[in-house]
């Protein structure tokens, strides 16, 4: 296994670095560190309206400045993830360009990236870097909100019968294996939309809620027989995504939520985003975002 982990040496750097380590332990992955330095912004006289020799050779220098500051910055986090086989990688460019470019060159199996706050006006002009590399990578993503994942307590996986959702669950069978974990499978049942009077509708729900209950017993069982507690969370709701946000934010005992998704493309996302994206802003924990296609080998 393979997984790409951009830095950028904030605060959330550290519990970013102790869930990787953890995780590439359990799973014999290989590393791979990127860090991307911002271009030096050149400003020129206004008579000139152009960049001397000068200009260029100083802003060269400063930038080999910066990648060799960078380097052994580098060199110490290798050295932390020991004895995992780690590689680093530095760049120059808009950060979730440079991260996405890598993650077509080095074909990772999973992308772990930190979280960090933003400005309302900030996330509405152009979003985080996480949330651009999240909404159009091709690969999962692992990310750190606020503090490493020990992987010792509940990890929700939210659950909608859908085939994402199956692939999401098989999926986390394997990449929980190695853990001691509690597994909450979360399901929020909305409202049938059906032309039918009150009564009849009232018994097709009660009676679909039944198999539902039936299949997520069968998946919670799954998890039991590799040893590991489980319990199935059926809520009624109209707004699985408020439902979910609430049931994670809320618990103490909660310190990772798995979705899947399959994503959406072009002006589609851009009109309506997608339950993912939606979640990734209001979850205040590490979330793991499953995307089907980049599995299909696991």
């Amino acid at each position: 296994m393979k997984l790409l982990v951009p830095i950028d040496f904030s605060d959330i750097t550290n519990p970013l670095l102790r869930t990787v380590k953890l995780f590439a332990q359990k799973h014999k992955a290989e590393v791979h560190l990127l860090h991307v330095i911002s271009p030096v912004v050149y400003l020129p006289y206004p008579e000139t309206l152009g960049v001397s020799v000068i200009d260029i050779e100083t802003i060269e220098e400063i930038e080999k400045d910066k990648k060799k500051e960078v380097e052994e910055k580098l060199k110490g986090l290798i050295d932390f993830l020991s004895p995992i086989k780690a590689d680093s990688h530095i760049e120059i460019g808009e950060a979730a360009d440079i991260i996405l470019e890598y993650e077509e060159k080095l074909n990772p199996d999973i992308l772990f990236l930190g979280s960090h706050k933003k400005g309302l006006i900030e996330k509405i002009l152009i979003g985080s870097t996480t949330e651009k590399v999240v909404r159009h990578g091709k690969k999962s993503d692992f990310v750190i909100k606020g503090k490493e994942v020990s992987f010792t307590k509940s990890v929700v996986i939210a659950y909608d019968f859908s085939e994402t959702a199956q692939r999401t669950a098989e999926f986390a069978l394997e990449l929980l294996k190695p853990f001691n974990v509690k597994v909450k499978l979360l399901h929020i049942n909305e409202p049938l939309e059906l032309p039918l009077i009150k009564r009849l509708k009232e018994k097709v729900h009660e009676k679909f809620a039944k198999e539902k209950i039936k299949i997520l017993e069968e998946i919670a069982q799954k998890f039991r027989n590799l040893g590991k507690e489980a319990e199935i969370i059926f809520k009624e709701g109209e707004s699985p995504v408020e439902e979910i946000v609430n049931a994670v934010n809320n618990s103490e005992d909660v310190e990772l939520l798995i979705i899947g998704s399959k994503g959406l493309s072009g002006l589609r996302r851009i009109i309506l985003g997608s339950t993912a994206s939606k979640l990734l802003s209001k979850i205040n924990k590490p979330i793991f975002v499953y995307k089907v296609q980049s599995w299909e080998n696991f």
